[in-house]
């Protein structure tokens, strides 16, 4: 089938269906010699009625799709308002919280401009005992000679340790707390308050959980260091030392590890595998007795060496221990005592330089206050006792400074807008499916009546 065929074809359903004026057979356009006769009448009536037919559903459907539509999806508007205010913006979050959009002037906003964080640390670190007067009334000559678990022997260290505990933790709040200022709220829309409290929440959190990370575990590692490596400290706490003077005109030293009894000692033996070389041991400290003029071989040996030699505490130190490494002590420590003015009563009977400092027991620390949790879970604290966050929200927003704000408006459906629209819609439904429906019913017919060549060959035509 060629172009003039597909030309003839489309006058003939042109004039079959009315819709323009029929137009006499174009002798011209018979070049080929094909005789061009009219079609039958009752042919051409009969594809009217299919026509009429297939324009009625079709129509029916089509209405139906689009009023569905109409209906499912409603007309939306976008509507802008300028001048906002914070309550003007709470409202229109309440009412449009979806679709509202408010587009901040500067999307950099720092911290420091609308948030205030106030920290409290643990009462110790403002009290007398990391004082260094204090520190030093408890320093002795001849603590290396008392019992592991004597508190005369670790006193100092252990006030040292915490006095060191309390300045890195405050300077490591103290940098956290600057480098928090600097930190920017980055937005390109205006928050709702929630969401500004959620955010800098979220990321104080962090921080809190993160920091004592590396300083946690730098301790960790001097811990397992000192242990590994059998380091003597002048306490004698971990390592026994010596002196052996038996020998004329020669001097010598004798060391070993410290051993401590467990519970679980059943006998004499069982010591030997118990030493400070294999664990970090603690024991509850106290005050006693025991002159450092004893046995030296005895002070190698704790808390109990049976039978021959049992200690007896005069007193007892709440909340402090004895270990194999002052450290050790420490981070296990309550400070108990230091709560207590009877415990630190008994401080004055046995570190006499006490009285040479003007202290009241007043200066305790408040029972009210009293956190029964060991030291090394207040330095995972980084030693806070509260971090109160101030957010000013009004402040936050004078410096979003937005300048309007957008949101869309869906309108409910409207029976005389949607009549007008289906109206509309109706004009050109009713032109595209007279055009359409009789071309369907043309092309069926056509197809019915041609042989499988002639199907081929309008095919390739109509690729044309």
């Amino acid at each position: 089938m060629n172009i003039k065929e597909l030309i003839r074809w489309f006058r003939e359903y042109i004039y079959y269906y009315n819709l323009f004026i029929p137009e006499e057979n174009d002798d011209d356009d018979d070049d080929d010699g094909e005789n061009n006769t009219r079609k039958d009448p009752r042919t051409i009536l009969k594809h009217q009625l299919y026509a009429t037919r297939l324009y009625i559903p079709l129509l029916i459907m089509t209405v139906y799709i689009v009023t569905f539509i109409v209906v499912i999806i409603p007309p939306t508007q976008q509507i802008s308002i300028s001048n906002i205010t914070p309550l003007l913006f709470n409202q229109l979050y309440r009412d449009h919280a979806e679709t509202l959009s408010c587009s901040c002037s500067s999307i950099n906003i720092p911290y420091k401009s609308f948030v205030t964080n106030t920290i409290s640390f643990h009462p110790v670190c403002s009290s007398v005992f990391i004082s260094k007067e204090w520190i030093e009334a408890l320093y002795s000559p001849y603590v290396s000679a008392f019992l592991v678990m004597d508190f005369r022997k670790t006193a100092a260290s252990q006030f040292e340790f915490l006095a060191a505990f309390c300045l890195i933790c405050q300077e490591k709040v103290s940098q956290l707390l600057a480098d928090l200022d600097n930190t920017q709220l980055v937005s390109f829309q205006l928050l709702q308050e929630e969401e500004v409290h959620s955010r800098i929440t979220n990321d104080i959190e962090v921080i809190k959980v993160n920091a004592p990370v590396e300083d946690t575990t730098t301790l960790r590692l001097l811990q397992i260091t000192t242990q590994q490596n059998s380091i003597i400290s002048a306490l004698q706490t971990s390592i026994f030392v010596e002196v052996n003077t038996e020998v004329e005109k020669s001097i010598s030293f004798y060391t070993d590890s410290t051993y401590y009894w467990s519970d679980n000692a059943t006998d004499y033996g069982q010591i030997y595998m118990l030493t400070c070389d294999t664990k970090n041991a603690i024991t509850p400290a106290g005050f006693y007795l025991y002159t450092p003029f004893d046995s030296a071989i005895k002070h190698q040996y704790w808390p109990i060496h049976r039978p021959d030699f049992e200690p007896i505490p005069s007193a007892i130190v709440d909340g402090f221990f004895g270990g194999c490494n002052v450290i050790d002590a420490v981070l296990a420590s309550t400070l108990d005592c230091l709560y207590n003015v009877t415990c630190l009563d008994t401080f004055v009977d046995y570190f006499p330089n006490l009285n040479q400092i003007n202290l009241t027991w007043s200066n305790g620390l408040s029972s009210l206050k009293r956190r029964d949790v060991p030291v090394e879970k207040l330095l995972s604290e980084l030693f806070v006792e509260q971090w109160s966050t101030s957010i000013n929200y009004l402040q936050y927003f004078a410096e979003c400074a937005p300048t309007a704000c957008t949101y869309t408006e869906i309108n409910h459906i409207n029976i005389s807008y949607t009549i007008t629209l289906l109206l509309g819609f109706y004009g050109g439904l009713t032109i595209l499916l007279r055009l359409l429906a009789p071309l369907l019913i043309n092309i069926f017919s056509k197809l019915k009546s041609c042989s499988p060549n002639v199907i081929c060959s309008l095919s390739n035509a109509l690729q044309l």
